[in-house]
């Protein structure tokens, strides 16, 4: 089994798909997308009504191992979103009292035996926003169930990831990590600060890009 090379974090219109498609176009990785075999709409679903928290965790748990699991067959992938990131949603939702507590342990006791078979990525990056930001961009988009979640939702998802290398590496033996602050949405479009984020990177993957 190979090792998925990347991993990258953060919250709903953080910047995600921009640094992961960066990557791939800069450096040669291979994408693999956040996609999740929702076919009973349980996301949108959820979004109107919280009661849908539950079983919309647990699908997207099992699809985020089973990408996973994919990734880790050869050594080139990236990965948008990822397993570790499920639970701090799932943590949330039991803190806001979606979950019950019954719930809650079904879905840890199915976390803990899924993360038993896991290696872990030569690095994770996480990237941050500031919430201002992040909100500018979710109306901006105007996708119906990011909005209809409304301002308290994500205001909560943001503090649940301010730790969340702190709580990867509790998780699991990853010490590579890099922390991208994309708050300028003029960053794609700066030579500058683009070249600096792929020599950071580049420093984790010396087999890769020496010269």
């Amino acid at each position: 089994m190979g090792q998925i090379q990347i991993i990258v974090e953060g919250m709903t219109a953080s910047g995600k798909s921009t640094v992961v498609n960066l990557l791939s176009e800069r450096l040669g990785f291979k994408v693999m997308p956040e996609e999740f075999r929702d076919q009973y709409d349980l996301l949108s679903r959820f979004h109107h009504d919280r009661r849908w928290a539950f079983p919309m965790q647990l699908n997207f748990l099992v699809t985020r191992f089973a990408q996973y699991l994919c990734a880790s067959e050869e050594d080139s992938f990236i990965l948008d979103r990822s397993v570790f990131g499920d639970k701090v949603y799932a943590t949330l939702y039991y803190k806001q009292g979606y979950f019950k507590d019954s719930q809650f342990g079904c879905y840890l006791t199915l976390y803990d035996s899924l993360l038993k078979n896991t290696k872990s990525p030569r690095l994770l990056i996480l990237v941050q926003c500031p919430f201002d930001e992040i909100m500018r961009r979710i109306r901006a988009r105007g996708r119906e169930d990011e909005i209809a979640a409304g301002e308290s939702y994500w205001r909560a998802l943001y503090d649940a990831y301010t730790p969340f290398i702190e709580f990867v590496k509790s998780e699991m033996d990853m010490p590579n990590c890099l922390v991208l602050d994309l708050a300028d949405p003029k960053f794609i479009h700066t030579p500058s600060a683009v070249d600096k984020f792929l020599g950071d990177v580049r420093v984790f993957f010396p087999e890769r890009f020496s010269s």
